[in-house]
């Protein structure tokens, strides 16, 4: 019997194949892949209750990491895991340069800060400009839980957020494509790490109120992850399949 998750993973390697997403079909087979992760659940996934337990509080070398990550499969056109938040705790704000991706709650509730990068042309040169920094539209926050549907982002909508954990732990199912670091076959692209922001006031009243200025931070102190293995069902095929690319994730971490 094939199970939901075998073919939510066979379907994200159709959808994200290079010869897929250069295709007229590729945004009939997104949403299909959407509507898989729509039906996820913790049960799905044999997801542990035990790594949701909250975290100690006290000076940060005795603290458990905040983040735990399960790796469930990864090559070089997708990845697919599970975040898990503890109470309190946020992804802070990074981006996913020219990425797709789809996020499915399995427990808890998290609220999503998302922003669209704009284009140069919509910044007053009375605006300025600097190296370090993107200019993006924010968007409404939104709050979801295992009830909702999936959300996404595109290399043009949502492509930053910021996401928390709401009155208790949180865990989430993230596909991504390509994943940071990957080879995109274009040489305008060729810095796909991932990078963390700050939101930083305009200097100018001239300056659209609705478009934010983002500025490159270290990684912040605070945050850092482990990890976990997966117990869900198994991917048939996925030893075969599976190519696993050299990573420089998000700190410790992987956004």
């Amino acid at each position: 019997m094939v199970t939901l998750m075998e073919r939510l993973w066979k379907q994200a390697l159709r959808t994200f194949s290079k010869r897929n997403v250069l295709s007229q079909s590729f945004e009939e087979s997104f949403l299909v892949l959407k509507s898989l992760a729509d039906a996820v659940t913790a049960a799905d996934v044999k997801l542990d209750l035990k790594l949701l337990e909250r975290h100690p509080l006290g000076p940060l070398s005795r603290r458990k990491p905040p983040v735990t990550y399960i790796e469930i499969y990864e090559d070089d056109n997708v990845t697919i895991g599970i975040f898990i938040l503890k109470a309190g705790v946020k992804l802070p704000l990074h981006d996913h340069p020219q990425m797709y991706g789809i996020l499915k709650v399995i427990s808890g509730t998290v609220t999503i800060q998302s922003y669209s990068v704009v284009p140069s042309d919509r910044i007053s040169p009375r605006c300025g400009s600097e190296a370090k920094c993107v200019y993006a539209e924010k968007l409404p926050e939104v709050t979801v839980n295992q009830s909702d549907n999936s959300c996404t982002l595109t290399p043009t909508e949502r492509n930053l957020h910021e996401i928390r954990s709401v009155d208790g732990p949180a865990a989430f199912l993230d596909i991504l494509a390509p994943p940071y670091d990957s080879e995109t076959g274009d040489s305008d692209l060729t810095d796909r790490s991932c990078h963390y922001f700050v939101e930083v006031p305009w200097t100018s009243d001239v300056c659209d109120k609705n478009i934010k200025r983002l500025c490159v931070i270290p990684s912040p102190p605070d945050f850092w992850s482990d990890s976990a293995p997966y117990n869900g069902p198994e991917l048939r095929g996925a030893r075969e399949t599976n190519v696993v690319i050299s990573q420089s994730r998000c700190v410790i971490c992987y956004c």
